[in-house]
């Protein structure tokens, strides 16, 4: 009988994701197992801290500066201005009482100096106002982004006991509980919305795992190995939180406007305010999963069903009145089912995903005054990945390899096709009203096709205690634009490169550079960016190149 873990993961493929993505020195070599005065029960404390330092390396494009659209977060920092002076510390404490019951709480606080500073310009010509009230970021962005803050993320009790002969898992409370094979490209994953995601995070984290940006949430999520060969799944949420986007006025963001801004500024002295957002109810979101280790063809297959209020808004925003006020408004009942396959061939462990999104969100223009709804649609989804680990050779001792692919298609368009953004429907041409634009202009087409690559090769003992890596991440459209809203635009490029070095495994340091690129359209006159592949999304970063260095140590 071919072994396996407690969810049917085969063996091979889950230590080869490990040994690959989990790296091979991390910093927790300091964590403190706390007395208990029982033998029963054990305790465990980790703490992490990290600095970055991060310096804006590229020149503002003027072009960017005249858009009253994206001058907002360009006009934050200038060239080799510190854009992150940020100190990060993580704690977590894990208790166990003889593998039976256990909790786990975590919590993370944060400042970032660069941000003493809230005030917000916006210096392109027109004299549009500011995203925020007095020209100063609100209490949203002054906690998440500037600080001192902190907030609680892990905060759960789970339980291992038998009902019958029947072993189950039971968790309870905020934790994530993420299924399918992807990887990096999590826009088109199974994963898809199943909790919140840390927009500032993954913009900030190049060739990040999808499963580090999710947010914890409040659910009761239950396994159930019903043999060796079949195990089943379910969760039910009655939490609800929206996913966190780089804000408005700061630099990694795009577009000025994000969830928490202020204010939409309409034309000179003229400015919509933000109504409050239609938030989906608190709870209902739900899933069921079934994964399958079938020893013929030595893989795991998994079908899966979830139901949900998605996390993300739609593109655009609706209108209360002709000038506002304005608010962000959230697809509900979004309904998914996905099929995944994961095993081992030869040196590669590979995964792949097929799903269908029925009434899902797609990119928008607008959204209905009437309704409070965008365009919804239904999608196919699907991913292949691959990690792969580096032999040793006469260039490195090891690393790892990691590959993703993804492809969309829109099947059909099932409510407001008038407000779809894409070519055939309400395609705005660049700096027109007109509706006769094409992928270009950032409209979606039927077909997207992405991928993603992290490549990272390690050097091992280069001084005594010392280990380097250099790891490398490029993402990018291969063709046309999603229509799936922030699915992925054709020829958007985001990419780093960087060194890690790792000191007795337990001191990190490291020094990386990133940047992006996007197609854009410009005025006649060649001095503003009007629209463009990656509108809403990479559109307004394209010269927000940038170099962090981060220390990181474990106690």
């Amino acid at each position: 009988m071919k072994n396996t873990n407690a969810f049917c993961t085969p063996v091979p493929r889950l230590l080869a994701i490990v040994a690959a993505l989990a790296a091979c020195w991390t910093c927790d070599a300091g964590a403190v197992d706390l007395p208990t005065g029982n033998a029963d029960w054990t305790a465990r404390w980790d703490t992490t801290v990290r600095y970055n330092l991060g310096v804006r390396m590229n020149s503002q494009d003027r072009r960017i500066l005249n858009s009253a659209s994206y001058d907002e977060s360009d006009a934050k920092f200038g060239k080799h201005d510190i854009v992150t002076n940020r100190l990060d510390l993580l704690s977590e404490i894990d208790v166990n009482y003889k593998g039976a019951v256990g909790a786990r709480v975590s919590a993370a606080a944060w400042y970032d100096r660069a941000y003493d500073d809230h005030s917000v310009r916006a210096p392109a010509p027109g004299g549009v106002a500011t995203s925020y009230f007095n020209d100063r970021y609100n209490s949203t962005v002054s906690r998440y982004v500037n600080g001192p803050s902190g907030e609680v993320l892990d905060a759960f009790l789970w339980a291992n006991f038998k009902l019958g002969n029947v072993p189950l898992n039971v968790k309870a409370g905020r934790h994530t509980n993420i299924w399918g094979e992807g990887l990096l490209l999590g826009q088109h994953a199974i994963s898809y919305s199943q909790a919140p995601i840390d927009g500032v995070k993954a913009v900030t984290s190049p060739g990040i795992e999808t499963k580090e940006v999710f947010l914890p949430i409040g659910q009761i999520a239950v396994k159930a190995q019903l043999n060796p060969q079949l195990a089943l799944a379910a969760q039910y949420f009655y939490e609800w939180k929206s996913t966190r986007a780089p804000h408005g006025g700061t630099y990694f963001a795009g577009a000025d406007t994000s969830f928490e801004v202020d204010r939409l500024g309409l034309a000179p002295g003229l400015a919509a305010t933000r109504a409050p957002t239609v938030q989906p109810p608190k709870r209902g979101n739900f899933g069921l999963s079934a994964k399958y280790a079938l020893e013929a063809i030595e893989s795991t297959i998994g079908v899966h069903f979830r139901q949900f209020d998605d996390y993300t808004p739609w593109t655009g925003v609706q209108f209360l009145g002709a000038t506002g006020p304005f608010r962000f408004t959230y697809p509900t009942d979004v309904k998914l089912l996905g099929l995944s396959l994961g095993r081992v061939i030869g040196p590669v462990s590979v995964g792949t995903e097929l799903s269908y999104r029925k009434n899902g969100a797609l990119s928008a223009t607008g959204i209905s005054p009437a309704s409070g709804e965008g365009p919804r649609g239904n999608t196919w989804h699907a991913v292949a990945n691959g990690v792969y680990l580096l032999p040793q050779s006469k260039v490195w001792d090891t690393g790892s390899l990691v590959a993703e692919i993804a492809y969309s298609r829109l099947d059909k368009v099932t409510s407001h096709p008038e407000l779809f953004k894409a070519v055939g429907f309400r395609c705005i041409q660049a700096g027109t009203a007109a509706t006769v634009g094409d992928k270009s202009d950032g409209c979606s087409t039927r077909d997207y096709l992405g991928v993603a690559v992290n490549f990272t090769p390690q050097f091992l003992n280069i001084a005594p205690s010392l280990n380097l890596d250099i790891p490398l991440s490029i993402n990018y459209g291969l063709h046309g634009n999603a229509p799936s809203g922030g699915g992925g635009f054709e020829n958007q490029l985001t990419w780093s490169v960087g060194a890690r070095m790792v000191y007795r495994q337990d001191h990190e340091f490291s020094l990386r550079y990133s940047d992006s690129r996007s197609d854009t359209k410009y005025n006649l006159a060649g001095t503003t960016v009007i629209g463009g592949n990656g509108l809403g999304s990479g559109l307004g970063t394209t010269d927000r190149g940038w170099l962090v260095f981060t220390y990181k140590t474990g106690f």
